[in-house]
């Protein structure tokens, strides 16, 4: 018995010490300061992002090649549609886009959904297209949008459906 007490004795000395060593220490604990610049994490507000969607697709109606490469960042990339080679930087931008709009005299976009997330977007579209020998073609898509601080487009994601559009442009 005698044991025993000395035992729980030892124990509780053990225990009050522990709990003394933990207690000194949050005292003195503070939090290491956050690794990650302010300029990092600023976002650009719901309406900026917004407002950078919509003139994305007016330069596409514009058929305005400078207006339209003016809204990417210099290395800039572009998947449209996602599945075919991307295309990166402000001269492949520019081949891409002028030889995208030559078979066509109008181009409608129209914006349906807008969806922002931080510095990203998720765009719901539609694009009214009528060629040089005057054929209709709609295309709906969707596409996911990455802007940088300055409001330029780091990479656009574009979903839509390829086959149907060459199935109509050539039908």
């Amino acid at each position: 018995m005698k044991n025993q007490t000395v035992f729980l004795k030892m124990m509780t000395l053990a225990a009050v010490l522990l709990s003394l060593a933990i207690v000194a220490q949050a005292r003195t604990y503070q939090p290491a300061a956050p690794t990650v610049s302010p300029v990092a994490t600023a976002n650009l507000t719901p309406a900026q992002i917004e407002a950078a969607v919509e003139e994305y697709f007016a330069s596409i109606g514009s058929l305005n090649v400078q207006r339209y490469v003016d809204n990417f960042a210099p290395d800039g990339l572009l998947e449209d549609p996602v599945g075919t080679p991307p295309v990166q930087g402000t001269q492949a931008l520019a081949g891409y886009f002028a030889a995208i709009i030559a078979p066509f005299s109008e181009i409608k976009p129209k914006v349906q959904d807008v969806i922002v997330c931080g510095n990203e977007a998720a765009v719901n579209w539609k694009l009214k297209l009528t060629t040089t020998t005057g054929k209709k073609i709609t295309i709906d898509g969707m596409g996911v949008f990455k802007f940088n601080q300055a409001g330029k487009l780091k990479s656009v994601r574009e979903f839509w459906d390829l086959a149907a559009f060459l199935a109509q442009l050539q039908g």
